[in-house]
């Protein structure tokens, strides 16, 4: 109806210019061309504003584009617009997400949700014919208890790898548990057959309390990377299911079950002495899962070791120490930065070494200080 007013009124104008034209008035001609600017420049801005009103859902799996739907802002979708993309041959659709990674806050009940902006939903659907997952999930960390002897996934037999196992349950397919003691500042990870490729952090738990657990950062930058820290001490069961050809299903929950049952490792670890076999090795994220160990040169007969390297801005690094090829466990991250013209030259990060610029960096690792001092080019 708006729209059927604006043009008899742009009519109505047009035909009384043309009375008084045809009656020789020259008034009526000067006015003539403002009156009808005026109301394209309305009519322009009307349907500018219908414009702007208009947003675009976009329906996604996985990576394929499914289609899209058009609403005003604000308004609930046509359920004729989405319906069409919630139907896949052998599979079930549980909903649609905001996050590709399906996390509870981010669903959206499409029969009364509504959306002010250009919005990208990510449909979750559970195949029929779920593949069994074949590959063996472990814990990976450092800490207090058992997990020191695991070093992060260091080099074991397969009778110790067992302990740091996720078995499977038997009561679903592809489901594995491990139920094990846990102390307040251990780190961990959940990794597939002793590998750190697809790895499970911080970020990919989906059921986790924040009273109990923290993101510790870690490798690359991303929760979903980054270790897991434990803030309270217990015996704890963690609960994994996968789907192998889509790990966006995948669910990861730990949960508290007592206080542990054994009493954490007390003894104090004795200083580390470096000696005629220790070497340093640097890694970091120019390589996408940080496998590119870079050696430092000894000083000498002292404990400290060097390296220059070309970084590009955002790089982050860690420094790792070695005896007779050994790793042992020793890292130098950020907190081992302690000179303020060295963190003058780094983006804060809370957990690795992120030089803030581009540039050629020198690092100076002092073993006998652990300490790590930064100069740039």
């Amino acid at each position: 109806m708006k729209r059927n007013r604006v043009l008899g009124f742009i009519v109505g104008a047009a035909l009384a210019a043309g009375a008084l034209a045809g009656c020789g008035s020259d008034k009526a001609k000067e006015t003539e061309a403002p009156a009808q600017a005026g109301t394209q420049q309305q009519t322009e801005e009307a349907t500018q504003g219908q414009a702007a009103d208009t947003i675009k859902i976009t329906f996604m799996y996985q990576e394929e584009e499914l289609g899209s739907a058009q609403a005003a802002a604000g308004e609930v979708l046509e359920e004729a617009s989405y319906q069409e993309f919630e139907q896949m041959e052998g599979a079930s659709f549980e909903g649609w997400y905001e996050t590709p990674s399906f996390l509870a806050p981010s669903k959206k009940d499409l029969t009364k949700d509504t959306f002010t902006e250009d919005t990208v939903l990510y449909g979750d659907f559970r195949s029929d014919n779920v593949a069994e997952d074949t590959r063996k999930w472990y814990i990976a960390g450092t800490g207090k208890g058992s997990l020191k002897e695991n070093n992060w996934a260091s080099a074991l037999d397969d009778a110790a790898k067992e302990t740091f196992e996720l078995k499977p349950t038997g009561e679903a397919l592809n489901e594995f548990a491990l139920t094990i003691d846990l102390y307040q500042g251990d780190q961990f990870q959940i990794i597939p057959d002793w590998s750190w490729t697809d790895q499970k952090g911080y970020g990919t738990f989906t059921e986790i309390d924040e009273t109990q657990m923290k993101n510790a950062g870690g490798l690359g930058g991303s929760a979903d990377t980054s270790n897991v820290e434990v803030l309270e001490d217990g015996n704890y069961t963690i609960t994994l299911t996968t789907n192998p050809e889509n790990k966006a299903q995948d669910t990861l929950i730990i949960v508290r079950n007592s206080d542990p049952l054994a009493a954490a490792q007390q003894e104090e670890a004795d200083a580390f002495v470096p000696s005629e076999d220790t070497t340093v090795s640097v890694k970091g994220s120019w390589v996408e899962d940080w496998s590119d160990l870079k050696e430092l040169t000894r000083e000498g007969d002292s404990n400290v070791y060097e390296i220059e390297i070309e970084l590009a801005a955002d790089t982050e690094l860690c420094f790792s120490v070695f005896e007779a090829g050994e790793d042992t466990g020793i890292v130098l991250k950020e907190e081992n930065v302690a000179d303020d013209d060295s963190n003058a030259l780094l983006a804060e990060n809370g957990s690795n070494i992120q030089v803030r610029e581009d540039g050629s960096y020198t690092f100076t690792v002092d073993l006998d200080a652990m300490s790590v001092s930064i100069l740039k080019k």
